[in-house]
């Protein structure tokens, strides 16, 4: 059991900010390795660690969303109307439009949640997915390098990329992958991009686990023991993960991901086929 949360925090951890998927990922693992999780309670223990990772990379842009957000609210306080708030201040509309994206990934959670929690139990369709996941990232060898004049993130774009990351929710969709690449191919700077779509995965991993949390759950000293070990494993590895990704990202090599998507989700095809 120490064992397989160390493997499958590494692997939730490396993949989860990759764009190759991390629950295409673990679905594999699982399947190849006839690795099994500790339920429920082990995928909190490692959402947790990666909401981490999240926290630890972006702990200054959380901060100044937080206090854009209080002075705003005070200006509201003092008569300024919301429309100009929104405007004038770049962190406040990041919150709003974070809120904004959040909504159709919520939306298609509930509405498909049934359809998304059968199709974890077949690693066939990671294989295509991850296909898709790579071709998806192969064209952003254009849109990551253009120099054409970049535009606002705005309504429409912060809901057409929280489309994108509720559609993600398909095991061997990558979400950072599929999210970043569709803010780029919508004109947004490729820095703006990838700190939305990794601030976007907040909520998101806020809501799974909140999913999780139905029954009560009882732990042996142990068991806590190993979760706490695949947590903080995933979480370190998350860290690093992170902070390469946003690298590749900053010198527009998102694509190159494309050569590791391809024949996994090809060999993964011939296999359960």
């Amino acid at each position: 059991m120490l064992l397989e949360s160390i493997i499958l925090g590494l692997v939730q951890g490396l993949t989860e900010f990759l764009p190759v998927s991390s629950s295409g990922h673990l679905v594999l693992s699982k399947a190849f390795l006839d690795l099994k999780t500790q339920g429920v309670i082990w995928e909190i223990s490692v959402h947790c660690g990666t909401l981490l990772a999240v926290f630890g990379v972006f702990y200054k842009d959380i901060g100044l969303i937080i206090k854009g957000v209080c002075i705003s609210c005070k200006r509201l306080l003092y008569g300024e109307k919301c429309i100009d708030v929104y405007r004038n201040d770049f962190h406040t509309r990041l919150f709003i439009l974070l809120l904004i994206g959040t909504l159709p990934t919520a939306i298609i959670a509930i509405l498909f949640k049934d359809l998304f929690e059968e199709l974890f139990g077949k690693p066939l369709l990671v294989g295509v997915m991850l296909m898709v996941t790579g071709t998806v990232l192969w064209f952003t060898r254009w849109s990551l390098k253009t120099k054409r004049e970049k535009k606002d993130l705005g309504v429409f774009r912060a809901l057409a990329i929280g489309a994108v990351q509720g559609l993600a929710i398909t095991p061997g969709i990558s979400r950072a992958g599929t999210t970043i690449a569709a803010a780029t191919f919508l004109g947004i700077d490729r820095e703006l991009a990838a700190r939305f779509s990794f601030l976007l995965s907040i909520p998101a991993i806020l809501g799974a686990m909140a999913s999780m949390l139905r029954d009560p759950i009882t732990l042996t000293s142990d068991e806590v023991s190993f979760l706490l070990i695949g947590s903080a494993v995933a979480a370190i590895s998350g860290y690093i993960s992170l902070r390469c990704l946003i690298k590749i990202i900053s010198i527009g090599k998102l694509h190159l991901f494309s050569y590791y998507c391809w024949p996994l989700g090809l060999f993964a095809i011939l296999f359960f086929l």
